[in-house]
């Protein structure tokens, strides 16, 4: 079931939200009934305020819905790995995601109802910290910088802390406006750590070896991968 503020990113991103699941009461296909809102490059937030869609916050929703999306790929290939442990992490990130996203698309100058209904969740920090020490103290210390790769679960967890420092870098703007709670950067800083983090988990897991990090003049083939145990 959906939580209130869910629906507001969706709403945002034109994936149906409180117009398919408050206001319609007849779905066609699976979407909103009232369809191409968006037709002319304008979309609304959660206060109704209509704005293009190349504005910073649409930037940064954009941008927050593509990293959730990765990170269902993500899941895909960790549960075809048998990790779920990792799959169940993945989708509870998933759902901080919707939540984020909730909070970037109220402005500040919104209803004081809709603030409250979209205001950062501080206990997101809690679960992203507690899997940091989890998962970190099931992998072996870092003593030399590695190349990103492995398997495709890792592969693919690798790539979406990448999206993850990219959506960090838009909400920028909108904490220069003070458009966002300061606390919305500091998740998503953290949560490429934790994606980090799992990403090496799974090579550790998968028996994968890690690739070295060598300078090119010095590079010797015999020295590009390490065992981890």
């Amino acid at each position: 079931m959906f939580r209130p503020s869910s629906l507001f990113i969706q709403r945002s991103l034109g994936l149906g939200g409180i117009s398919c699941f408050h206001q319609s009461s007849v779905l066609r296909k699976g979407f909103k009934k009232g369809r191409g809102t968006g037709d002319q490059g304008k979309s609304s937030l959660y206060s109704n305020e209509r704005r293009w869609k190349d504005d910073p916050i649409f930037n940064a929703l954009g941008t927050i819905d593509e990293l959730s999306s990765k990170i269902g790929v993500c899941r895909n290939y960790t549960s075809q790995e048998g990790l779920f442990d990792v799959s169940e992490v993945l989708i509870q990130i998933q759902s901080c995601l919707q939540d984020v996203g909730a909070h970037v698309a109220t402005p500040p100058d919104s209803l004081k109802t809709k603030i409250e209904k979209t205001k950062f969740d501080t206990s997101m920090f809690e679960f992203v910290d507690k899997n940091i020490d989890v998962y970190g103290d099931r992998i072996p210390p870092l003593r030399e910088f590695i190349l990103t790769g492995g398997n495709n679960a890792s592969s693919e967890i690798q790539y979406a802390r990448s999206i993850c420092r990219r959506a960090e870098r838009c909400l920028i703007p909108l904490l220069r406006d003070e458009s966002i709670d300061r606390n919305a950067l500091r998740f998503l800083n953290r949560l490429a750590d934790l994606l980090f983090v799992l990403g090496r988990y799974v090579c550790v897991i998968t028996k994968t070896k890690e690739a070295r990090y060598q300078k090119f003049h010095e590079y010797d083939p015999l020295k590009s991968f390490y065992d981890i145990k």
